[in-house]
């Protein structure tokens, strides 16, 4: 569990928050001048008026788990950038050396999977840190209201520290190459978005999951493996026959790989299929996601 001063300020900012939001006008409003507390309904209301008061719980909760993730490392935040590294020499040698996979492209294999590998490696901390907030910050919970849905999206946020880290590795690779990404470059930060996105409606149904289910903790790890070789990230779209090609469409990641690929090597652009099939279960996931959470609350306190 964390502790320490960060938790302490962050206690001391919902208190504040509430004090804030508890007027005796607020009280006098209701005809009893109470405020009834009840099991909630199977659709649980998204309180976005709550969401909003205690919006910089965000940037607290960020920056504890940014000071906290590399305390008593020795190579502290290096380990973002040495992550990434091994692997791109890894798949380097096994799948474009050994297994002389092609990438139909002019752009070597290494610098071609560098981003691939950047992207899992912030779903794979994403994932791993989301599955596991709600009992990680269980001391938080137990201790005073705010609204819990910030945990896990301030978890799913803070890897992205790491993202930009790693893609300093992505500009060693394209000076070892001797090259100079697209102009396109610009349009990075959106297919970002879109990865942020994807992982914060999967990392939200995780942590629901988590609150009772335990075994989600185990088997998250596990999705993100399959998840990495079902997803073009040592082989082109191209690799795959026309007959199942469908398949990759579907599959949210794509277009975030593959708009990646577009953004620094001017690649052709992912299919407008793939990438309205990624926004719609970027938006799906994220929106059930925050209704499922919104759900196990009712029962997370006594879970955790």
């Amino acid at each position: 569990m964390r502790g320490g001063a960060g938790d302490e300020a962050i206690l001391a900012r919902v208190q504040a928050a509430d004090s804030h939001a508890v007027t005796p006008r607020a009280v006098a409003a209701h005809p009893n001048g109470v405020q009834r507390i009840q099991p909630s309904s199977w659709l649980v209301p998204i309180d976005i008026g709550e969401l909003w008061r205690y919006r910089e719980l965000v940037r607290f909760l960020v920056l504890r788990d940014v000071k906290s993730r590399y305390r008593q490392t020795y190579l502290g935040p290096s380990w973002a950038i040495l992550r990434p590294l091994l692997q791109i020499v890894v798949f380097s040698a096994i799948f474009g050396g050994l297994a002389h996979i092609k990438t139909g492209t002019s752009v070597p294999y290494a610098l071609w999977v560098a981003p691939a590998v950047i992207v899992f490696a912030y779903l794979s901390t994403a994932l791993a840190n989301t599955s596991t907030s709600l009992v990680t910050n269980s001391h938080l919970i137990t201790k005073v209201y705010f609204p819990r849905l910030y945990i896990p999206i301030s978890t799913a946020v803070t890897p992205v520290v790491d993202f930009l880290l790693g893609l300093l590795v992505l500009t060693g690779v394209f000076a070892y190459y001797d090259r100079a990404p697209s102009w396109r470059i610009v349009f990075l930060p959106a297919f970002l978005a879109l990865l942020v996105l994807v992982t914060m409606g999967i990392g939200l149904w995780l942590a629901a999951f988590t609150a009772r289910y335990r075994d989600i903790v185990f088997g998250a790890p596990f999705l993100v493996q399959i998840w990495q070789y079902a997803t073009p990230v040592i082989y082109p779209v191209t690799f795959i026959p026309p007959t199942y090609r469908w398949i990759l469409d579907f599959n949210p990641l794509t277009a975030v790989v593959e708009g990646f690929r577009w953004s620094l090597f001017g690649l052709p652009f992912p299919s407008t299929t793939t990438l309205a099939a990624s926004v719609c279960i970027g938006l799906g996931a994220t929106t059930s996601g925050l209704f499922a959470f919104r759900r196990s609350e009712r029962l997370m306190v006594d879970m955790l």
